[in-house]
């Protein structure tokens, strides 16, 4: 089963770390790459794509580096994953049903535009999926992991940032 890069998951998890910073302040990737120790050089290709999709935006020059364009609220996982990876798609037909020895080769009924039974499973399924990611949105993340490890994360966070809880 394809399966989404690892871009997707680097971008998530950054992207929580930009919701509650303060409106004139923005986070590097280099800090978010060091204090998730994950690579740089993925993150920065993540956040190229994420502020091509309007979903950061960003600042050049001594104070630079990322922010929210967007409210958490706003901003589903299916955004972030098409901003990452791209328009996704859960299967490849090969149209294989073509090579069954008993068809009538002039006179196939998806010639005239009709998908098989297995091609529309899929397609149901994939649709399925997007609309579950669009459904979870990033404030969703944050939210949960303030209920899992308690507003004391959230302070240490901020103040490895070097940004004062709130």
């Amino acid at each position: 089963m394809p399966t989404l890069g690892k871009n997707v998951e680097y971008a998530i998890h950054s992207l929580v770390y930009l919701i509650d910073i303060p409106e004139d302040s923005t986070i590097t990737v280099r800090d978010l790459a060091n204090f998730q120790n994950i690579s740089e050089t993925y993150l920065a290709k993540a956040f190229t794509k994420l502020k091509k999709a309007g979903i950061v935006r960003s600042n050049i020059g001594v104070k630079g580096g990322y922010k929210l364009a967007r409210s958490a609220v706003g901003i589903s996982f299916l955004d972030i994953v098409l901003a990452v990876e791209g328009e996704i798609s859960f299967f490849e037909c090969n149209d294989i049903r073509d090579n069954c020895v008993l068809l009538d080769k002039k006179n196939l009924p998806w010639q005239k535009g009709n998908y098989c039974a297995i091609h529309l499973a899929m397609i149901e399924t994939e649709n399925k999926m997007k609309e579950s990611l669009q459904e979870k949105k990033l404030q969703w993340v944050y939210d949960t992991i303030r209920k899992q490890y308690g507003q004391e994360m959230i302070d240490k966070t901020q103040n490895w940032f070097g940004f004062d809880s709130k």
